[in-house]
């Protein structure tokens, strides 16, 4: 057996004892850098790598030259050549590269009835064109538009996934701890995508019975979205949380959790687990996410290390917490002390793995020598 496919078996058993719920030999070890951060350090144009799929995989190559981690650590959501095309609004490629999303409101106030009658059909005719320029036409010329938007899109896809799995069988990695598709909690839909967020705040003052019906009429979609058709068996879906840390515990407790609870059961009635990065502090949602199905895992951006090891930790996989940024402004020992703090904290729980509190999106932000040792004193280290 080769020195790769040893590297793989290592690694694979690991990861299959943390999602089976066994401890495993050592945490597993899981660095993640976007596109962005990944041409900063291959010194490539972020905006080139958006059209060039071989710039692109050149920039990714170099995360894994450069960074230890037991999966693939380069990741791209966001592929601008399908924005442009659809003429979109809510996500606009920035002069230098960058993808951003504006605050905007595509359905408005009195959208609600006709959007909770059939969100599907109010989504295609009426929310689409406002939101895409290159769909507010005719039908015939919107369908040509649209076809072409989602044959870019397909060819995007496939090539980063395509890369991903030759840089995997390089490199010797495991699966990742996302290994599906991605949806969205019902609430965090209607609000990202829809109102905005600040006039979803509101509607939950002004209208909540509404806002409740259309998490609940959105609800299918999001189904749809997370189930793939004959999921292989331990598929992740990726759910990226966002209002429910600015929220009020009576508007989290009645309009947003109810339906992103079923959404994630449904998921794992289905055979899909959800990976859940949970922006901001969750600390004070625990005796929630505790009632979430053991498929799944935790992502976490902030909170009380110890009090998640001893909650959701008893039954649920859970990373997270350490801050790359730090790399910055502390030594290299100082950086691996906190590492080391956290996982003497984090590793009271056996579902414990290791991971930053949100993907690193420029290598102006990271001390690379010091990440690298970080990484490195992990996985040689963090053993059960």
């Amino acid at each position: 057996m080769s020195g790769i496919a040893e590297l793989y078996e290592e690694r694979n058993a690991v990861r299959a004892d943390l999602f089976a719920g066994r401890r495993p030999k050592r945490v597993f070890v899981y660095a993640h850098f976007t596109l962005e951060a990944a041409c900063g350090l291959a010194g490539v144009s972020l905006m080139d790598a958006h059209y060039d799929l071989g710039l692109a995989e050149r920039a990714h190559e170099k995360v894994c030259e450069l960074f230890y981690s037991d999966a693939f650590p380069s990741m791209n959501l966001r592929y601008p050549p399908v924005y442009q095309l659809l003429g979109a609004k809510n996500w606009v490629l920035a002069s230098n590269g960058a993808v951003q999303h504006p605050e905007i409101e595509t359905m408005l106030a009195e959208d609600y009835d006709d959007f909770i009658a059939s969100p599907y059909d109010v989504i295609v005719e009426r929310f689409l064109p406002r939101v895409c320029t290159a769909l507010d036409t005719d039908p015939i010329n919107r369908g040509i538009a649209f076809a072409k938007a989602f044959q870019s899109y397909c060819k995007e896809q496939a090539a980063y996934f395509g890369t991903a799995r030759r840089l995997s069988e390089k490199y010797g990695y495991s699966a990742g701890i996302i290994t599906g598709p991605q949806t969205e909690a019902p609430f965090d839909f209607v609000a990202d995508q829809l109102r905005g967020f600040r006039a979803a705040l509101i509607d939950c003052r002004r209208m909540p019975e509404k806002v409740e019906a259309a998490c609940r009429a959105v609800l299918p979609l999001m189904v749809k979205l997370a189930v793939p058709k004959g999921p292989s068996p331990g598929v992740q879906g990726f759910i990226p949380l966002h209002l429910a840390p600015y929220m009020r515990q009576r508007q989290f407790e009645e309009l947003w959790w109810p339906t992103f609870e079923e959404l994630v059961v449904e998921m794992d009635r289905n055979g899909v687990g959800a990976t859940i990065f949970a922006e901001n502090d969750w600390t004070r949602y625990l005796p929630y996410l505790e009632r979430l199905p053991k498929s799944t895992l935790l992502w976490i951006e902030d909170g009380d290390q110890a009090k998640y090891a001893a909650t959701v930790g008893r039954e649920h996989a859970f990373g997270g917490f350490f801050d790359p940024t730090i790399t910055l402004v502390k030594s290299r020992d100082e950086c691996i002390d906190a590492a080391k703090r956290m996982c003497e904290t984090c590793m009271k729980s056996d579902h414990f793995y290791f991971t930053f509190n949100r993907s690193v999106m420029d290598v102006a932000s990271i001390d690379i020598g010091k990440l690298q040792a970080v990484l490195e004193w992990v996985r040689d280290n963090a053993v059960y």
